[in-house]
């Protein structure tokens, strides 16, 4: 399937569940939460989780493709921890799905050319623009350069997939955009800013509340993103700086028609069902647990839910919603190398 039939096939679906002809049409599977760095931000490492084997993954995708999933992100933790990612990109591929892979890029080097047909999408985690701060945060000597190595190394093998910089936003890198940005142009990728959320690191319990960023800091960095758009390939939404960040305007959450997680041992389940989940996959194949998503349930749930800063949320939200600017945003992302 090529890549404009894959875009259209996405949007077609999106159309689909906002009339409520169907229900979720994009997977967010963290395929572990094992990693080998130690950010003080994160509210997903867990090196204790007994992940899906690559059976239980590849049948999972399977089943996917078979109900109409469109897109796949695989994450974590670290999924270039898994020696079969690239088994598990293919399956999902092959399974029909536009499959975006987001790592540290530790590991990027030396799996980017087994990687980079496997892929549609790939997205980087830098949070600074110099190796000593982003190697310092990550808790990972060396992880700065072999990130910007490993994006070089997939360009080399296929210039196809989409490169994307993720930027997570905390306290101590808020006047960093221009910076970041001229980073992610070097590297011919485009900029995704995405505010560190507030909650607890599973292997301690301890909040992250110290680490994040300041309201003032969100719209120091807002400002500055608005201003770089004009030259820049940012991903987010002016809707999204401008109205949530800046002004603080309230959206309504869409982001459970669109998005199913499957965690690292399978359970499935969404924002609004957090301990809840619909089934696990040793359990029940997913044709069954996706028998169990209510859409009365969801409508109930994400009535009146702004509660996520994650862009990827509330920019989903807007365009499930038929906002003008963060629609013809999405689209521009979707077209754009």
């Amino acid at each position: 399937m090529t890549r404009t039939k894959k875009i259209g096939r996405f949007f077609s679906s999106m159309a689909a569940s906002r009339l409520g002809r169907r229900g979720p049409i994009h997977l967010s599977h963290l395929v572990t939460t094992r990693c080998d760095c130690g950010c003080p931000t994160c509210i997903w490492r867990d090196n204790r989780a007994e992940e899906l084997n690559t059976e239980e993954i590849e049948a999972l995708y399977r089943e996917a493709g078979e109900a109409g999933f469109v897109a796949n992100a695989l994450w974590g933790g670290e999924p270039l921890l898994r020696g079969d990612l690239e088994d598990l990109c293919h399956a999902s591929r092959g399974a029909g799905m536009i499959t975006t892979v987001i790592t540290n890029g530790y590991h990027l080097p030396e799996r980017a050319e087994d990687l980079a047909p496997a892929i549609d999408s790939l997205i980087v985690s830098i949070d600074y623009p110099d190796s000593a701060r982003h190697d310092a945060f990550r808790g990972k000597a060396g992880i700065f350069d072999r990130a910007l190595a490993g994006i070089r190394a997939v360009r080399g093998a296929n210039p196809s997939p989409k490169v994307i910089v993720n930027c997570l936003l905390h306290r101590g890198n808020e006047g960093d955009m221009g910076a970041m940005a001229e980073l992610a142009r070097s590297l011919g990728a485009s900029l995704y800013v995405c505010p560190a959320h507030e909650g607890a690191m599973p292997e301690t319990g301890a909040s992250n509340r110290d680490s994040l960023a300041r309201p003032e800091g969100l719209r120091e960095a807002a400002r500055e993103l608005l201003a770089l758009k004009r030259t820049h390939r940012i991903n987010n939404s002016r809707t999204y700086l401008r109205r949530f960040l800046l002004e603080g305007e309230a959206y309504n959450c869409s982001a459970p028609f669109v998005f199913l997680t499957v965690g690292a041992e399978g359970d499935v389940t969404n924002c609004l069902r957090k301990g809840n989940p619909y089934g696990n996959l040793r359990e029940s194949g997913l044709s069954e647990i996706l028998e169990r998503w209510d859409r009365e349930e969801v409508v109930r749930g994400a009535r009146g839910c702004h509660s996520c800063i994650n862009p990827n949320v509330v920019d989903t939200s807007y365009t499930w919603g038929l906002r003008p600017e963060p629609l013809l945003n999405a689209l521009a992302l979707f077209f754009s190398r």
